[in-house]
């Protein structure tokens, strides 16, 4: 066997260990602190360098850590930091064997610096009550007790006959159709004014507002964003096919304005021949001129009128574009309008069946019949939460509100309340 020791140099450098605080610096507060640890969590071991060596373990119910060959730890009430300053402390000095690619084994002796120890998961949130589903939900840091009632499922309404049963399964589907449905109705709301706003042409007219909508702010302002983005490229498209018609009806009638003032010349020009040729003509019958001359007179006549001619043809031709190149706008015009019009009232249909879509999916949610009114009977339900809490090892019942945040190993109790608003029959 083969014996060989290695200096751990698998340690960070200076300049690593500067640029790690440099960005524990940058960090906010918040995301830099973390809880103590507690029976439940799991944190990760890894020794830099080598990743074969790296593992996980979890805190026992007596607030110890197996650590494998490292050690057993009383972690309870630690920050992660303390057990690492903890567990280098130990390992420092201790050998390590470890095998290379040849199968030969190399001893590696440690001073504790390459020991990072990083938690790998929270003990997990209980929540029960009325909620769809009970039981545990995986904490997150600021989760709050609203984020965790949405994450079992939502609150379980009273309005609930005892001989109905819902399947798990069949809510989710529900309570995905419905999140579908308040996409379509804002992106079909959110259509209709962008295409409003364009016909229009008042680029101040304002986007639906959030209670207009039943989706989150941050994904009305993206719908509204996108729909500008829509709306500046049909902006510029227009802008580009106006400017195309614009130039091309002005050099039109810039060359009509030419030829017109070349057939005024010319008619002069082939009135002025006429007369030369019949002054020729006179000459020549009193034999006071020779008739070649009166050969000449007349095919300069001829060509005059001939480009009179050309001129009058082109002028007419010309003429013709311009026409045309009008008539192209007006089509134009027309079709952009009919575009958007068609595409306003697709956008209202589309509002509309989300809207009823939304409303079936309320009643189904909040266990109403088929006679109930078409109102949204979700926002009717309220319900409050009790946290209990593990605080110096005993168990305590905290007051809350739906926007207190959680923290690892809680216990959420929701209960629904009376629904004291009456809800109207159709008729």
């Amino acid at each position: 066997m083969k014996r060989r020791f290695r200096n751990p140099a698998l340690r960070l450098s200076t300049a690593y260990r500067a640029l790690g605080l440099c960005t524990l610096l940058a960090m906010p507060m918040s995301a830099a602190a973390d809880f103590n640890l507690e029976p439940g969590d799991k944190v990760r071991v890894t020794l830099t360098g080598l990743q074969d060596l790296s593992f996980e373990a979890a805190i026992d119910a007596h607030g110890e850590v197996n650590l494998q060959w490292l050690g057993q730890f009383q972690a309870q009430g630690l920050s992660t930091d303390a057990l690492e300053q903890l567990v280098r402390q130990d390992a420092a000095g201790k050998i390590v064997k470890q095998y290379d690619q040849n199968g030969e084994i190399y001893i590696i002796q440690l001073d504790g610096d390459e020991i990072e120890i990083a938690r790998n998961g929270y003990r997990p949130i209980i929540i029960g009550g009325d909620v769809a589903r009970t039981g545990q939900i995986d904490f997150r840091p600021a989760i709050t007790a609203r984020e965790a009632v949405a994450l079992a499922g939502g609150v379980r309404s009273r309005l609930l006959a005892d001989d109905v049963t819902i399947d798990p399964i069949q809510l989710l589907r529900w309570q995905t159709t419905y999140g579908q449905a308040a996409l379509q109705h804002a992106q079909g709301l959110v259509t209709a004014w962008r295409a409003s706003s364009e016909l229009a042409q008042d680029m101040d007219l304002a986007p639906p507002s959030q209670t207009s909508v039943s989706i989150s702010p941050r994904v009305l302002k993206e719908l509204v964003a996108e729909h500008v983005r829509i709306r500046t490229i049909n902006q510029e498209n227009e802008a580009g096919e106006r400017a195309y018609f614009e130039d091309a009806q002005f050099q039109a009638a810039e060359r009509i304005r030419i030829l017109e003032e070349q057939k005024v010349e010319l008619a002069k020009a082939v009135a002025a021949d006429e007369e030369e040729e019949a002054r020729v003509v006179a000459l020549v019958q009193k034999g006071l001129a020779p008739g070649s001359r009166m050969a000449d007179t007349r095919r300069t006549t001829v060509l005059s009128a001939t480009r009179l001619l050309e001129v009058e043809e082109d002028l007419a031709a010309t003429s013709l574009i311009l026409t045309r190149l009008k008539r192209d706008q007006e089509q134009y015009d027309q079709e952009r309008s009919l575009r958007l019009l068609q595409e306003r009232r697709a956008a209202s249909l589309s509002v509309r069946d989300a809207r009823h879509q939304m409303d079936t999916i309320s009643k189904y949610l909040a266990g109403a019949s088929d006679e109930i009114g078409t109102e949204n009977l979700i926002t009717d339900i309220d319900y409050s939460v009790t946290i209990f809490r593990v605080v110096d090892g005993q168990l305590q019942q905290l007051g809350a509100d739906k926007l207190t945040q959680l923290l690892p190993g809680d216990s959420v109790e929701v209960s629904v309340q009376e629904i004291t608003q009456e809800v109207p029959l159709t008729e």
